[in-house]
């Protein structure tokens, strides 16, 4: 088993070096540096709006049902309407995303690669703001306890 598991990571390093000159940029490290900025504030931009937008939606649903939504495509069943408007936001997100890195002859593999992780990141992006705004409203419930618990009742005794 492990020498099969050696012979694909061997096989995936070979595809990696002979499949590089897809990825290599021949941008100057301004236009470099520009080029990420943009890639940054297209997700930046992209992960608010949706999270902001589906906000009460996404704070009740699992956290699991973001990543139907970020792919477009579910396991068993049909997506909800939220998750295809959000969907509709990533796909063209992505497309613009491609256009930047100017990437010339790839092919539907790279292609896929290359969403994946952009598709990973937006997915880490938003379940990181359901659960830090999660969080952020159970220390609220727990200091309004602790408030109320430490307001003793005053009974006044007429004598």
């Amino acid at each position: 088993m492990k020498k099969k598991r050696e012979t694909k990571y061997q096989a995936l390093i070979e595809l990696v070096e002979r499949e590089r000159k897809h990825f290599s940029f021949t941008l100057s490290d301004e236009d470099h540096e520009i080029g990420i900025l943009k890639i940054k504030e297209i997700i930046d931009k992209t992960t608010d709006t949706i999270f902001n937008s589906y906000r009460e939606t996404l704070l009740t649903e699992p956290i699991t049902y973001i990543v139907p939504a970020v792919w477009g495509e579910k396991k068993d069943g049909k997506l909800t309407v939220t998750q295809r408007e959000i969907n509709r936001k990533i796909v063209p997100m992505i497309n613009n995303i491609m256009a930047i890195f100017e990437l010339e002859d790839i092919n539907k593999a790279q292609g896929f690669a290359i969403g994946y992780l952009i598709r990973g990141l937006v997915t880490s992006k938003i379940t990181y703001m359901i659960e830090a705004s999660r969080n952020r409203a159970d220390e609220r419930i727990k200091r309004n306890k602790t408030k109320a618990k430490s307001i003793a009742p005053i009974i006044l005794i007429k004598g």
